[in-house]
This record gives C-alpha cells, sequence and structure tokens, in this order.
C-alpha cells in the first residue's frame, strides 16, 4: 500500500531557491480544474493511502501566482472528505494566505512544514532570492496561534548545516514550539554537487541534533542504520510512498516513486490507472534495489546493510549520474557514513501521532527538549 503521498500542485513558484529539486521539471503552461483534481483524487482512494503533503512548488500556487485562481481550498477539501490527512510544505506564504483568505480549509490540514534554509535572515532570503524569512516566522506563529503542528525543515548543504545555525535552529523551533525536520541535500542538478554537506559535518550536526532532540523519525537509512534504528530497512520511496508530478504543458500528470527522481516519472494520472502506473517497470527498479542490496557496490559486507539497503535512492542515483553520467539504481549513497566514524550519541526516540512526513521519504524529524 502507497501510505504516504507527494504532490506538486503547480508550476508557480514566487521563489528561486539554489537547491530545488523540482525547478528543472516545472513547465507553465496549463492549470489545474475542479475536474482534474477529481480524478487525482479518486485515483489517490484507489492506493488506500493516509497522507497527502503538497510540495514541490508554493502550494497556493496551484494556477499561476494569482491567488484568486487558487484550487487549494478545494484540493484540502476533497482529501479530507474521504479521511486523508493533508500536510504542506511552505515558504510561509500558503500558509498565511489560506488563514487570510481560506480559513476553514486552513484549518483542516493536519500538520505545516515551514521552509528555513538558515536561521540567519539574510541568509535565507539570499539562498531562496526572495526576502521571505519574516512570512516563516509569520506562518510559525499562525500555526502556534491555531494549535496546528508544525515543523522547521531544512534542507542540509555545506554552508548551512553547521552545529552554530543548527543550535540557532533549535532555538527557533524551541521559541515556537515547533519540530525540526532535516532532508540531506538530493544532488537533483550538477550544481547541487558543490552543495553538498561533507561527512564529517553530518556526523557532528546529526550528533548535536540527537543530543537536544528527541527523535520523531529516522526514515533516512543512511542515519538508521547509523544510530541503530533497525526499524528501517531501506528508502519507502516507490515501496510505501510515491510522488503525483505537477501538470505539464501538454495537460498531463505524471507519477513518480520518488519526489527527487524525474527520470522515473511514469504515464499520466489523467488517463492511466494508478494501480497500473506502480506496477511499472520504473517503479519495480526501487522494490529491485531495495531486495538485492547486496548487490550494490561498497555495501557487501557491511553489517547494517539490511538496514540501510545501499541508503537513499536519491541521493545514490543522482550523484553517480553527475559524476559518471550513468543511470543505474544499484548505487551507494554518497552520505554513508557507518564506517567513518564511531557512534557516540544514542537517540531517543518518541511516539508522535502521524506527521505526513513520518516514512514518506529519507528524512529526520525531532523535537526539541524541555529544558
Amino acid at each position: 500500500m502507497f501510505k504516504n503521498i507527494g504532490w506538486t500542485l503547480g508550476n508557480a513558484c514566487p521563489c528561486n531557491c539554489n537547491h530545488c529539486y523540482s525547478m528543472q521539471v516545472r513547465e507553465k503552461g496549463q492549470d489545474l480544474t475542479e475536474e482534474i483534481v477529481d480524478r487525482v483524487v479518486d485515483q489517490i482512494v484507489k492506493l488506500g493511502s493516509e497522507t497527502v503533503n503538497f510540495g514541490g512548488n508554493e502550494p497556493i500556487y496551484t494556477n499561476g501566482l494569482d491567488v484568486k485562481k487558487t484550487l487549494l481550498p478545494y484540493i484540502i477539501n476533497k482529501l479530507t472528505e474521504k479521511n486523508i490527512k493533508v500536510g504542506l510544505t511552505s515558504s510561509g506564504l500558503s500558509v498565511i494566505n489560506l488563514e487570510k483568505y481560506f480559513k476553514d480549509e486552513f484549518l483542516k490540514l493536519n500538520d505545516i512544514d515551514i521552509s528555513i534554509d538558515s536561521p540567519i535572515a539574510e541568509e535565507h532570503n539570499n539562498n531562496r532570492a526572495k526576502a521571505v524569512f519574516t512570512l516563516a516566522i509569520k506562518a510559525l506563529e499562525l500555526c502556534n496561534k491555531y494549535n496546528i503542528d508544525r515543523s522547521i525543515v531544512m534542507c542540509a548543504m555545506n554552508w548551512n548545516f553547521t552545529v552554530d545555525r543548527i543550535k540557532a535552529l533549535c532555538d527557533l523551533a524551541e521559541k515556537y514550539n515547533a519540530n525540526i525536520r532535516i532532508n540531506l541535500l538530493k544532488p537533483t542538478d550538477k550544481k547541487h554537487l558543490e552543495l553538498m554537506p561533507s561527512l564529517e559535518q553530518l556526523k557532528e550536526g546529526f550528533d548535536y541534533l540527537i543530543t537536544r532532540c528527541k527523535t520523531l523519525d529516522m526514515s533516512d537509512p543512511i542515519l538508521a542504520a547509523f544510530y541503530n534504528n533497525d526499524k528501517v530497512q531501506g528508502c519507502s520511496c516507490g515501496i510505501s510512498s510515491l510522488r503525483i508530478n505537477s501538470i505539464t504543458p501538454d495537460g498531463k500528470i505524471p507519477v513518480s516513486p520518488c519526489v527527487y527522481m524525474h527520470h522515473f516519472q511514469v504515464g499520466d494520472l489523467l488517463t492511466d490507472d494508478v494501480l497500473d502506473i506502480i506496477n511499472d517497470e520504473k517503479f519495480k527498479k526501487f522494490h529491485y534495489r531495495k531486495n538485492n542490496y547486496d548487490k550494490i557496490k561498497g555495501c557487501e559486507n557491511c553489517n547494517q546493510a539490511s538496514v540501510c539497503r545501499g541508503g537513499c535512492a536519491a541521493s545514490a542515483y543522482w550523484y553517480n549520474y553527475h559524476q559518471n553520467g550513468e543511470s543505474n539504481m544499484l548505487c551507494k549513497d554518497p552520505y554513508c557514513v557507518i564506517n567513518q566514524f564511531e557512534k557516540s550519541v544514542n537517540p531517543e526516540f518518541k511516539e508522535v501521532k502521524n506527521l505526513v512526513h513520518q516514512n514518506y521519504l529519507c528524512t529526520w524529524i525531532g523535537e526539541v527538549k524541555k529544558n
């Protein structure tokens, strides 16, 4: 069962983030309609999915940059009518506009992730090519006001995943009663290779986070293997989660096994049955990698291979693709720290109610411990 779904609702976004994973595949030209939304929701229901998260672009902009044309409230209503939990990832813009113009739908959200690339406003704004730091803070304030579960999400890069910034991010999360979520940068564009954090940074940064926070989710397989979270067996993408992509200029909505894996887009959800899509050969490659991790070079004799199973498929695939120019799923995650360092801290796990990003992709979620 595909429990968790991600859905890129539109192609427009006012930001121009240096680390954006979807920019190269979002093409303007077509808008969503209520009929299209109804079809997509029906296909999600057919999968038996429990959660849907909106991301990829700024979700309020389903039909260009005019908020008056948005179908986001309609989509939220359709999904929640089916008892599907809905979350969104936002720079703050979608949260502010929903609360202002569509409060009923805003209050139906299960949880919200606010993207903050740095706790230093100038750095955050520079990375997004837009002065949106104050909007992120405003969104956190609104989530606090209405008691909606919230997380600050950071994409870990070499310039922002430093202990001083992580400490300040934890302080910010504590101030707004927010969780912290960390995604390791996936190099979907060749220029991203220059932004990838070092292994030393990952070890130092996550040691700090795991010491200061209770761990709510550790679905990133590399982290799970290093910190001995044996509940994980490889990444969930293409296995229990998938991505519905934004509408193309010719009016199609392709599906991919993973939010980052643009080379693996399949079919058209408006004409193809989703049960046929998930049985496509491109999806089967994710199952093959998960079940044949012993064929991944560098993982053959690792005693944690059954946990990480080669690590994040997207990190491994894109790093190898840009370095060697080949399309190969049987590659090792470049962020592997398992045989590089000794584990020096132990996570304190905490059970929580379902957040939309739990087990959806390779991530880590923490709650700052109370002093």
